[in-house]
């Protein structure tokens, strides 16, 4: 028994290092041109790797050749079941051609997935790279930074990457979280200092970029480094890096779990602040989806912040519909300036187009909230 357990075993580990030679083989041939001299060696080298998975498949050699007596090309005999293609005939004089059609059709019926993988291997190799090149000299991170934002904004195996490589958000969050390569000399330099600039939006950008492959978003959520990071960005960023930092949360809310993570952190009050641009009121809706983030805005005084930008007709159609939401909790207790906000509402409502039907509707669902209490 123990024998056949361990001929077993030496048989699967054999036909699994056939497979990966037959795959190394297979991308050769995809890569090599049509009239690549090469290319009948690496054929029959396809042929050869088939032949010996097909033997053990079979338990039996696979005769690959010529009859001598008959002059025939020659096969191991068919197996039940087997279908035409799995055992074609061989043209007569040239024993390889229908195995190499064979080899290459299956090359073919496979050649989107080793190629995806292919991309993928290429991807994890010069990402490394990138990532690598993030800890080094200031110039090194400026160009790492650029060029590996151009690859997770235009290729989706660079985003999905992030969630495999070591380490990877940390690497690439440094020069963000540290400014080791600060010199107060080189900050006189307007190039210098836009360079720097320029570095952050992209390193941002990636940021946003790989939070859209769903592989990566609790991963990203549960780092302790990326909600503090947009957190700050919120704050003390440019126009478009606090863009993109609210652009990010927006992508990382999609993930239910990240609601009650997102919601726990410090990230409520920043987006409060910044409640005027559209993304950040997109990322409170998407919390009010959750009870306890609903509680949390309306002590944060989210209800008095978004009647005020109501009134100065600033994101009425995104303000209303989460005005709407705050004010559904039976157990939320409004204060005097709620109250007030209330009578805003009031305003608002017989003051509003009749062309504007999804405002009038939003802000008939907030006042009916309000008027139950």
């Amino acid at each position: 028994m123990a024998e056949t357990g361990d001929s077993s075993s030496s048989l699967t580990g054999e036909v699994r290092e056939l497979k990966k030679e037959l795959e190394r083989v297979v991308r050769m041939i995809l890569e090599e041109e049509d009239d690549d001299d090469n290319r009948i060696d690496t054929i029959s080298e396809s042929i050869r790797i088939l032949s010996r998975l097909r033997e053990m498949k079979l338990n039996q050699p696979a005769v690959i050749g010529m009859d001598d007596d008959k002059g025939k090309a020659v096969l191991p005999p068919k197996q039940d079941g087997d279908s035409p293609m799995s055992s074609p005939s061989l043209v007569m004089g040239n024993p390889f051609v229908s195995v190499s059609n064979q080899a290459l059709k299956w090359m073919k019926s496979n050649e989107a997935k080793l190629k995806s993988q292919e991309m993928m291997d290429a991807s994890r190799v010069s990402a490394n790279m990138y990532l690598e090149r993030l800890c080094g000299s200031f110039s090194d991170k400026v160009r790492a930074a650029r060029e590996l934002s151009k690859l997770t904004k235009s290729q989706p195996a660079y985003r999905a990457i992030f969630a495999e490589l070591p380490d990877s958000i940390t690497r690439l969050l440094g020069p963000l979280l540290s400014e080791d390569y600060y010199d107060p000399e080189l900050e006189q330099d307007l190039s210098y200092r836009v360079s720097k600039l320029k570095m952050k939006q992209d390193l941002m950008e990636i940021v946003l970029d790989i939070s859209t492959d769903d592989n990566n978003k609790q991963h990203m959520a549960e780092h302790p480094s990326v909600i503090p990071l947009l957190d700050r960005t919120l704050y003390t960023g440019t126009m478009e890096t606090t863009r993109t930092a609210a652009m990010t949360l927006v992508s990382l809310l999609s993930l239910e779990s990240n609601k009650f993570i997102i919601g726990k952190s410090t990230i409520p009050a920043a987006l409060l602040r910044f409640v005027d641009i559209e993304d950040a009121a997109a990322a409170i809706l998407s919390l009010c989806t959750v009870h306890e983030n609903i509680a949390k805005f309306n002590k944060l005084g989210a209800i008095k912040v978004m009647s005020q930008k109501v009134d100065e007709g600033i994101l009425v159609d995104q303000l209303l519909a989460i005005l709407a939401v705050l004010s559904s909790r039976q157990d939320v207790f409004f204060e005097f300036e709620d109250v007030d906000a209330f009578r805003r509402l009031v305003e608002h409502r017989r003051n509003i187009s009749s062309e504007r039907a999804e405002n009038t509707s939003s802000a008939s669902a907030a006042i009916r909230c309000f008027t139950r209490r």
